[in-house]
C-alpha cells in the first residue's frame, strides 16, 4: 500500500511539472511587450540590445520613461532601472524572468519603487507578454 500510494503521488507531481515548462528562453527582447505592474497596464518597449556577452545591455521606455538594463538569454533573467523626472533620477529597479512557450513570450517579476512621484515606497509585483 505504501509504495502504491509513493507511486500515485509520484506520478500526479510528473504530471504537474510537465504542462508547467516553457520552451527555454528567447534569444532578443526586442520589442513592444504589454506589462501589468502592480495593477497599471502600459507599454514596455526595448528598442536596442546588444549583440554579445552572457548578458547584453538592453534600453527603452516603461509607461513613457527611460529604462536601461540587461537581459540574459542562457538564464531568461531580466533586470532595468526606471528613470523618471527632469533629472533622469532612478525612480524604479525591476527584475524577473522571461520565458517562451512556443510562440509567446513571457516575462515576471517584481519591482521596487523607490522615488516613486505620486506613489508609495515598496515592492511591487509586474508581469507582461509580448
Amino acid at each position: 500500500m505504501k509504495h502504491a500510494l509513493s507511486a500515485v503521488l509520484f506520478g500526479s507531481l510528473s504530471l504537474v511539472a510537465t504542462s508547467a515548462m516553457a520552451d527555454g528562453w528567447p534569444g532578443s527582447v526586442v520589442g513592444n511587450w504589454n506589462v501589468l505592474g502592480n495593477q497599471s497596464a502600459g507599454v514596455l518597449s526595448i528598442t536596442s540590445q546588444a549583440a554579445g556577452g552572457l548578458c547584453r545591455r538592453i534600453v527603452g521606455t516603461i509607461y513613457g520613461n527611460p529604462i536601461e538594463g540587461f537581459y540574459c538569454p542562457f538564464s531568461g533573467r531580466i533586470s532595468f532601472i526606471r528613470k523618471n523626472g527632469a533629472n533622469n533620477d532612478t525612480s524604479q529597479s525591476w527584475v524577473g524572468n522571461v520565458s517562451q512557450a512556443a510562440a509567446v513570450l513571457r516575462m515576471g517579476g517584481t519591482f521596487a519603487a523607490v522615488a516613486p512621484a505620486g506613489g508609495s515606497p515598496g515592492e511591487y509585483n509586474f508581469q507582461a507578454t509580448k
